[in-house]
């Protein structure tokens, strides 16, 4: 067991969505932290705690050596995702990003180097049982390809130059502060513009930020040095199943309508070649239709077996949890 108290720990993405709730777990559990971040405009929270700001980029080699001397553990949650950009400028930060970071830990001798990745790295058409032996898949998804590229490359550092390195593989991830399967999908939801493909058969095993923080720790804690660990929600579920609970929430009787996914392939092409065309984003893209059509359960035996995680937040508590962040926000004073 790798113990973290009383450690600095360097983290990176850290005003993100999982970065911001792994420093939560951090400081309460004795651990201090100093948070990489490229706007410190948006880290004031992180002030507040006490966390140590340091401005910078994963693009920038020079400015990693010098954040990570002094740090004891590392753990690297920056990347670009949901981005509509070339594929250069993924490479830039999932790929070459991670790899200055993982040379710049190995050259300040740091104790635990903790990668995030993501089950993205089994393919847009992953089907049945998929575990950590399961094959990685390159499909042209540049958020995918890249965090294969990235495994690739911890992985070879572990085994030939010892560099302390475990990798965690979220699940679909969701609760307060997330955009991609929470505040998106509630938008819709309230606009009456949710559509399924394929009748939303699609699979997912969603979990919770705070399951998800807590497996983060357990995999720093206990995970085997170049080894990967999926960390999935408790139950595997259709995704019309998990976007009906948030219906449910908001208290939308909407009957979501399907579209087959060779037509909602098709208008996400339209939609691509529309916001290149003007300079925008797309509305929906044909990655993100392939995603919620993927019928994969992911399978958590090994972080249950050897991190002794298993994630505890139902779907309903999640809603709970859900429910409660949208009410705060309601209750929160506008711009003065």
């Amino acid at each position: 067991m790798y113990d973290l108290r009383g450690k600095r720990v360097l983290v990176t993405g850290a005003t993100g969505l999982i970065g911001s709730a792994v420093i939560r777990r951090l400081l309460a559990g004795g651990s201090t932290v100093r948070a990489l971040v490229r706007d410190p405009t948006r880290a004031r929270g992180l002030l507040g705690a006490g966390v140590d700001i340091a401005p910078g980029d994963m693009t920038d080699p020079t400015r990693l050596r010098s954040v990570v001397q002094g740090c004891h553990a590392v753990f690297h949650f920056a990347a670009v995702l949901n981005e509509f950009q070339p594929p250069q400028f993924y490479r830039s930060v999932n790929v070459e990003g991670t790899r200055s970071l993982a040379e710049a830990a190995l050259a300040a001798g740091v104790e635990r180097f903790l990668h995030a990745s993501s089950v993205a790295v089994y393919g847009l058409r992953a089907s049945g049982r998929i575990d950590e032996s399961s094959p990685r898949v390159p499909c042209g998804d540049s958020y995918g390809d890249t965090k294969i590229e990235a495994e690739e490359l911890i992985r070879r550092m572990a085994a030939e130059r010892g560099l302390p390195a475990v990798i965690v593989q979220p699940t679909q991830v969701y609760g307060a502060g997330d955009r991609a399967w929470t505040s998106r999908p509630i938008e819709l939801i309230r606009a009456h513009r949710m559509l399924m493909v394929d009748g939303g058969r699609g699979l997912v095993s969603p979990i919770y930020i705070d399951d998800l923080a807590d497996g983060v720790l357990a995999a720093a804690g206990a995970g085997r040095p170049g080894q990967s660990y999926i960390l999935r929600g408790p139950a595997t579920i259709s995704i019309r199943e998990f976007f009906e609970a948030y219906a449910r929430m908001l208290g939308s009787e909407d009957r979501f309508p399907s579209v087959p996914a060779w037509l909602a392939i098709g208008l996400a092409g339209l939609s691509e070649a529309a916001a290149r065309r003007r300079g925008g984003k797309p509305v929906f893209t044909r990655v993100e239709i392939l995603r919620s059509a993927r019928r994969a359960d992911f399978d958590g035996t090994r972080a249950r077996d050897e991190l002794g995680f298993t994630a505890r937040v139902t779907l309903e508590d999640g809603m709970r949890g859900v429910e409660r962040w949208l009410h705060s926000l309601e209750q929160s004073p506008g711009p003065q």
